[in-house]
């Protein structure tokens, strides 16, 4: 005999158990038949043990285990596509001690997906409420201990925009992703983007984004008459996620006409008003960017996105910070020196933008030292970054 088919909206046993389990069962803490349907009673529910053991078990494919050994082995043979996997835990002479659900994503997993968001440099107040809002729906979770950390995140760091949102809205995509989404749209299609690169001005006590053009900022009372049209045209070569941000690596009409520099950085959380131009594009395969194929390597030689030349350089770091180098360059660096017992200080080598580089070397200028590496003298790397700090220094030095 066929089963009823369910309304719309309306669920089912299998739908009331998943959720019991996930609320009230765990692997050190599985639940038995009698457990399951007594939540069910509790939430109006009457489900039988026949309807769990039976029913249930079959449908979801259960695994059934006694050790915690083959359970172990049954968790390295999962599928990363399964969404939910039921276990059943037996006893001796195959008594159920009781039933419980891992899920895709575990509850620390989970918070970290909404660490991600809720601190998010590109996204609004409002578009990671409802980006964490959909997460904690996506994945089934109903702790409520674990929904009410998304209400004590106050205050989001990347805040302009949200003026113009409905927080009421049931599906809210961030501007950053959509425009993120265009530019790849773009370099799949072989055309150019047309947007608007801003800045960040204070202004009736206010922090606003504003378009800027050849003569600066346009700001939203400048009069109409002295308003220009600062759109700016470029091929899309590539986009780069990095420290948090979206950067998009292209080149407007000026750097395609160059020899020396093949492309420019534009942050994309900056754009505004981004379309895609019916103009064919300069590919990043004709103007020579090979770099581009290993993004691994582009970001390990850019720690900052700044364009520029990539050489080699040597610097010395104190050995207590040499945690420092490892998380910005990885493992692409080489050793080539060191005091008596490695306890003071280490010489390394390493490839990196020099534009890029130097904010590095200021922000770590208390325990990095550049060493001379070929060119000496004025037109050293070494004697750059100190004519950078004398400049630095004046600032704070009394008249």
């Amino acid at each position: 005999m066929a089963r009823p088919e369910m309304e719309f909206g309306q669920r089912s046993n299998d739908d009331i158990i998943r959720e019991i389990l996930r609320e009230y069962a765990s692997r050190e803490n599985p639940i038995g038949t009698k457990g399951i349907t007594k939540y069910a009673k509790e939430k109006g529910f009457d489900i039988k043990r026949t309807a769990i053991d039976d029913g249930f078990a079959n449908r979801m494919g259960v695994r059934e285990y006694e050790t915690e050994e083959e359970c172990d082995e049954i968790i390295r043979e999962c599928k990363v596509t399964e969404r939910e996997i039921v276990f059943i835990k037996k006893g001796q002479k195959g008594r159920t001690i009781g039933y419980w659900m891992m899920e895709t994503l575990s509850e620390t997993e989970w918070m970290f997906l909404m660490d991600s968001v809720l601190n998010s440099k590109i996204l609004t107040k409002k578009e990671a409420d409802n980006l964490a809002n959909r997460i904690t729906f996506l994945v089934g979770k109903r702790f409520s201990d674990l929904t009410n950390y998304r209400h004590r995140m106050r205050n989001q760091p990347y805040f302009v925009g949200d003026d113009n949102i409905d927080e009421k809205a049931g599906y809210i995509e961030s501007r950053v992703l959509q425009q993120v989404r265009l530019i790849r749209q773009a370099i799949r299609q072989g055309k150019k983007i047309k947007f608007n690169l801003c800045v960040y001005d204070y202004g009736n006590q206010k922090v606003r984004l504003v378009p800027y053009g050849r003569h600066g900022k346009v700001l939203p009372e400048t009069p109409e008459k002295y308003k220009e049209d600062v759109h700016r045209i470029c091929s899309p070569f590539d986009i780069i996620f990095s420290n948090g941000r979206y950067y998009m690596l292209g080149a407007d009409l000026e750097t395609e006409r160059r020899t020396d520099l093949k492309y420019k950085l534009y942050r994309i959380d900056l754009m505004t008003d981004v379309t895609i131009n019916r103009a064919k594009a300069v590919t990043k395969e004709a103007v020579g960017l090979s770099e581009l194929n290993d993004l691994f390597e582009y970001r390990m030689e850019n720690p900052y996105m700044f364009t520029g030349k990539v050489e080699r350089v040597r610097m010395r770091i104190d050995a207590d910070q040499f945690t420092q180098v490892v998380d910005w360059f990885s493992d692409r660096f080489k050793v080539v020196g060191y005091d008596a017992d490695e306890s003071k200080y280490y010489d390394i080598e390493l490839k990196v933008n020099l534009n890029s580089f130097t904010f590095w070397v200021l922000q770590y200028s208390g325990c990095v030292e550049v060493l001379d590496r070929g060119k000496k003298g004025e037109k050293s790397y070494r004697n750059r970054i100190k004519e950078t700090l004398k400049k630095a220094l004046e600032k704070y030095e009394e008249d």
